[in-house]
C-alpha cells in the first residue's frame, strides 16, 4: 500500500538514457516524491550527485537508473557513487537477465530492479519499501544514540543492573558495583538473586519478576545486601528487554536510585516525634495518678485545693503538648509521603521517557523485518511471474 505522505518526502534521482521514457517516466515520479533529479547518462548521475550533495546540501534518499547508458552504465555510475555513500538505495530498470550483470549488480550493493516494460507502481513500491527501512535503521540509530545519552546521564546518579531471561546478570555499572561492594564485573554470569535481601526475595522482588515476564515495566523499592552482608535500599524501574523479531523476553534492565537517606530520615523522623509523644504521655500518666489521689482525699485541707489546681493546670498543659506533638508527627509523615510522591514523579518521568524511547526502538525494529519479508516476497514473485528476456535494451 503507498504511503504517500512518506513518498512526498523523498528526493530521488533518476537516470536514463532514451528521451521518451525519461520524460514519461520523469512526469510521474515528479508527482509522487517531493523532488525528482533527471539524468542522462551515469556520468551525467555521478556529477549531479556530487553537485547536489556537496554543495547544495541536498541528501538524495534513492536512486532508480537504467543499466545500459552510454559513457557510463548505471553499474558503473552506482560504483563511483558508493563510494561517497555505501547505503542510499538503488532500483535498476533493466530488460536484461544475464547473469553477468546480476553478479555485478550484487557487488555494487544494488537493492532491487524493475524490469522492462516498466510497471510504475510496482517500481514505486519498491522505493517506498526500500527507503521506509534506510529511514527506520536512521531512526533506530537515534533513538538508540539517545538511549545511550540516557544510560549515560543514569551511570552517574543511579544504579545500573542488565539481566538475562534466566535472571543471570549480564553487567553493571560502576555505581551499582560500588554501592553493593563488589569489583568491576564481579557479578557477570552470576544470578541476581546474590543482590537481593531475604527481606525482598519473597515480597518486591517478586512482584517485580512477575511483573517483568509479562512483558510490563515494574517500579518499586526494594531491599538489597552487599557483598559484606550489608543492606541498602533502591527504589527500582525494571525494564524488560523482547527480541526485535520473536517478541520473547529476552531479560530486563533494572535502574535504581538510592533509597537509603528517604528510609534513615523518616526512621529518625518517626523515632524522635514517637518518643516525644511517649514523654509527654508518661507524665500525663503521672499527673493523672496524682489528680486520683487528690480526689480521692477524704477532706482537703487548705492548701490542697492550689495543688490541685496546679496539678490539673499541669496536666491539660501536657495533654496539650501530647496532641501537639501528635499533629506534628501527622505533618511530618504528611511532608515525608509528599517528599517520597516527588522523588517517584521524578524518577517515573525519567524512566518513562527511556521506556517510550525502548518500545519507539522495538516497533522501528519490527516494522523493519516487516518490510524486508515483505519485500523479499515480493521481489519472488516479481522473478516467477516475470520473464527475463536476454539483452532486449
Amino acid at each position: 500500500m503507498f504511503n504517500k505522505e512518506f513518498l512526498k518526502t523523498l528526493t530521488v534521482m533518476y537516470v536514463e538514457d532514451d528521451v521518451s521514457i525519461r520524460t514519461s517516466l520523469g512526469n510521474i515520479l515528479k508527482k509522487v516524491f517531493k523532488e525528482v533529479i533527471t539524468c542522462e547518462d551515469g556520468k551525467e548521475g555521478v556529477a549531479n550527485y556530487l553537485l547536489y550533495t556537496n554543495d547544495m546540501d541536498i541528501e538524495f534518499d534513492a536512486i532508480i537508473s537504467d543499466i545500459n547508458m552510454p559513457n557510463l552504465n548505471g553499474l558503473e555510475m552506482v560504483e563511483e557513487i558508493r563510494k561517497y555513500n555505501e547505503e542510499i538505495p538503488v532500483v535498476m530498470t533493466t530488460a536484461h537477465g544475464e547473469a553477468n550483470y546480476l553478479m555485478d549488480a550484487i557487488k555494487v550493493n544494488v537493492s532491487g530492479y524493475s524490469l522492462k516494460p516498466i510497471d510504475t507502481k510496482e517500481l514505486l513500491m519498491t522505493v517506498q519499501k526500500f527507503c521506509q527501512i534506510k529511514r527506520n535503521q536512521k531512526l533506530i540509530q537515534e533513538k538508540e544514540a539517545e538511549l545511550s545519552e540516557y544510560m549515560e546521564l543514569m551511570d552517574g546518579i543511579a544504579t545500573i543492573v542488565k539481566v538475562d531471561q534466566k535472571d543471570m546478570i549480564i553487567s553493571t555499572n560502576s555505581y551499582f558495583d560500588a554501592v553493593s561492594d563488589y569489583e568491576e564485573n564481579e557479578l557477570v554470569d552470576s544470578n541476581v538473586i546474590i543482590t537481593i535481601h531475604p527481606d525482598s526475595t519473597t515480597t518486591h522482588y517478586v512482584k517485580m519478576q512477575e511483573t517483568v515476564k509479562k512483558g510490563e515495566t515494574w517500579t518499586g523499592k526494594i531491599k538489597y545486601i552487599t557483598s559484606k552482608k550489608e543492606s541498602f535500599h533502591l527504589r527500582v524501574t525494571a525494564i524488560p528487554k523482547k527480541d526485535s523479531n520473536t517478541g520473547n523476553l529476552m531479560g530486563y534492565t533494572a535502574i535504581g536510585f538510592l533509597a537509603d537517606d528517604e528510609e534513615q530520615e523518616k526512621q529518625e523522623t518517626m523515632n524522635k516525634v514517637r518518643q516525644n509523644i511517649l514523654e509527654q504521655r508518661q507524665k500525663v500518666l503521672l499527673l493523672s495518678k496524682e489528680v486520683k489521689k487528690l480526689r480521692n482525699k477524704p477532706a482537703p485541707v487548705a492548701t490542697s485545693g492550689p495543688d490541685a489546681s496546679f496539678i490539673k493546670s499541669a496536666l491539660e498543659t501536657q495533654m496539650k503538648k501530647t496532641s501537639s506533638q501528635e499533629k506534628q508527627l501527622a505533618a511530618y509523615e504528611q511532608e515525608i509521603n509528599a517528599l517520597k510522591h516527588k522523588l517517584i514523579n521524578i524518577a517515573d518521568t525519567e524512566m518513562a521517557k527511556r521506556r517510550t524511547t525502548l518500545e519507539q526502538v522495538h516497533e522501528l525494529k519490527k516494522e523493519n523485518n516487516t518490510l524486508r519479508n515483505n519485500l523479499i516476497a515480493v521481489q519472488n514473485e516479481l522473478n516467477a511471474s516475470k520473464p527475463h528476456p536476454k539483452f532486449v535494451e
